[in-house]
């Protein structure tokens, strides 16, 4: 006989390797006494609706949802939050019977790490315009921000980002540029939303010098973390004197908001922190 199974909780996405959300929902877990178990799952593009339906099916918790599948989930589920529905993003999936609940912790985190940083500016440029970057115009619209430059390979996705959150958010200007030499005016907020800088995705040789060259960056947020230390992006940015953040701040701040929509309960942010700090390393 099968005793003290614990309850499921995923993390889907592709890739989700690199991913340190298990070792931080589990040791929040632990520490509180919880049986749920966090889980990272890849799934590729065509597999996430199939995946979703596999884990309601196994009397999953909830899912976490990372690249590439934010938008798409956002098309899946039954209901949504008013901050999911302002960003057309979802990151985290709560099970409600059949029916999923559509969540965006990323919009918190954002905030919390920007508030921290507190760049003097209402300037910002963003990388991206897939669902991080969605989560992070609306995080910086709701903190003042009122100029945002959007760079995107694809301008279509970025005019879908700039019709959808100029809409949900009257006060902002979003300007969109396509994909290349990054040059701005004037001080801003620069915030890498795209998945380079991960492990597997390295900068174009050269990129990153020439990004913090052209543009007068006085704060960075880069989405991205690397389990082998600062991102290329936050390396930059130290040996400039600039301040910044990495991915692991947004990831453990987003994760407090998912962890208490999963659990009902406050989350234990110091346990969860040191679960990060132990999963990466000092470069």
């Amino acid at each position: 006989m099968v005793q003290n199974m614990k309850k499921l909780v995923a993390l889907l996405g592709d890739p989700v390797s690199h991913s340190l959300s298990p070792r931080m929902h589990n040791a929040g877990f632990e520490h509180l006494g919880i049986d749920m178990n966090y889980m990272a799952f890849r799934v590729p593009p065509e597999e996430v609706d199939s995946a979703l339906k596999g884990l309601s099916s196994l009397g999953a918790v909830g899912t976490n949802i990372t690249v590439p599948h934010k938008e798409k989930v956002f098309r899946l589920v039954d209901s949504m939050s008013v901050s999911a529905r302002k960003s057309g993003a979802v990151n985290t999936v709560v099970f409600n019977g059949r029916k999923l609940e559509g969540h965006n912790t990323d919009i918190f985190g954002v905030k919390k790490v920007v508030s921290v940083m507190g760049p003097e500016t209402d300037k910002a440029v963003v990388l991206g315009a897939g669902g991080a970057a969605r989560a992070v115009v609306c995080a910086l619209a709701e903190k003042g921000y009122s100029m945002i430059t959007v760079y995107n390979r694809s301008i279509s996705r970025s005019m879908s980002l700039k019709k959808d959150l100029e809409n949900a958010y009257k006060d902002i200007c979003i300007e969109v540029k396509p994909w290349g030499e990054i040059r701005e005016q004037g001080k801003c907020l620069l915030v890498n939303a795209t998945s380079l800088g991960l492990d597997a995705n390295p900068w174009p040789n050269g990129m990153v010098e020439k990004i913090f060259l052209s543009s007068e960056v006085i704060a960075l947020l880069d989405m991205v973390y690397s389990k082998n230390g600062k991102t290329a992006l936050v390396q930059e940015a130290s040996e400039k004197g600039i301040p910044s953040a990495g991915g692991e701040e947004v990831l453990l701040y987003q994760g407090v908001a998912a962890f208490e929509t999963f659990t009902g309960k406050d989350a234990p942010v110091e346990i969860m922190r040191q679960a990060l700090i132990q999963g990466v390393p000092v470069s």
